[in-house]
């Protein structure tokens, strides 16, 4: 008797279960977020920061095993909220974040090297006055500070940057159009989760990295970076056809391998982002961050992967507006 060329596996009552549960939190709180990322400007922020303080918590209470005072979560906590929230801080002062049609407009993601300095030098004391907080604490503490708040600053810039200066106060067919940039990159991420997920459970057989995450296989990251590849490039395609490009001058049909080179990248981040996480929760023998969302664990474990590529993604658009005239 020949064997198949490709088997499929047999799913078991639970993985049916969990998938459902998954299924269904995931409904709910896309319902609930995409309006606001559609709205934008004090909706959306409102939302994002809901988010991110409840992401502080979670990255923070990773330590509630060790006994050592409370206030040094406080403090990490705080220094979090300005590292992530200093950019709103710097445009405010200078009264560059509203533009005179009342959008938040943000162009760049910074970080105050004075909050840093205080991060460290005043976790580095803690740990030299309390022999229960030591230099691993600190470390994870101030790598986990700077970027988890990056991350946030990313999904911020992602949101309000088609309408800055970024891509030359570039005016959309209306406000909420804005909006797709953030779509795609979400698109590129979640589609790789959700892809790997599915393609791992029907066809999954070889472990990627057992000792960090057990139930990723080879089939399931193929599977992701194809699904993911398809449905984020395609969907800037599509825009771009009909008028609508994710960012004038950066991210157009002039520039579609720019395009294409971050719809590839994409699957590829998100997968790094979860590893890490992963790894971090392996180390400290924690199955998620919190059980806030049933089927996915915490907040950072839904948005662990999201968070790395708006980095990534981030970074490569700034870069390739600085040198948009050589691409």
């Amino acid at each position: 008797m020949k064997k198949k060329l490709i088997e499929v596996n047999e799913i078991s009552d639970s993985t049916k279960k969990s998938f459902k549960v998954r299924t269904i939190t995931a409904i709910i709180l896309a319902l609930a977020l995409i309006p606001a990322c559609i709205v934008g400007d004090w909706y959306f922020a409102g939302c994002l920061i809901l988010i991110s303080l409840m992401a502080f918590y979670e990255f923070i209470n990773v330590l509630s095993t060790k006994k050592f005072p409370f206030f040094i979560n406080v403090f990490a906590f705080i220094m979090t909220i300005i590292l992530t929230y200093w950019v709103w801080f710097k445009q405010i002062i200078g009264n560059t974040l509203i533009n005179s049609a009342g959008h938040i407009l943000i162009s760049d993601i910074s970080i105050s090297t004075l909050a840093l300095a205080t991060l460290v030098l005043g976790l580095f004391l803690f740990a030299l006055m309390y022999s229960s907080f030591d230099s691993s604490d600190v470390c994870y503490l101030v790598t986990m500070s700077l970027f988890i708040s990056l991350g946030f600053q990313s999904l911020f810039f992602l949101r309000y940057s088609p309408m800055s200066s970024i891509s030359g106060f570039y005016e959309y067919q209306n406000h909420f159009l804005s909006c797709l940039l953030l779509f795609y990159v979400t698109i590129g991420t979640f589609m790789s989760d959700i892809g790997a997920y599915c393609t791992g459970i029907l066809f999954g057989k070889h472990k990627m990295n057992p000792r960090i995450s057990p139930k990723k296989t080879w089939e399931g990251f193929v599977g992701g970076v194809v699904i993911s590849f398809i449905c984020s490039f395609t969907f800037a395609m599509i825009l771009d056809a009909n008028g609508i490009p994710l960012l004038k001058g950066i991210l157009d049909i002039n520039h579609w391998y720019v395009i294409l080179v971050i719809s590839l990248v994409m699957p590829f981040i998100s997968v790094l982002g979860d590893l890490i996480f992963s790894a971090i929760k392996r180390h400290y023998s924690k199955k998620d961050f919190s059980n806030v969302l049933p089927g996915h664990g915490g907040v950072l474990d839904r948005i662990d992967s999201l968070l790395t590529t708006a980095l990534i993604v981030t970074l490569l658009i700034i870069s390739f507006s600085f040198y948009r005239g050589l691409i």
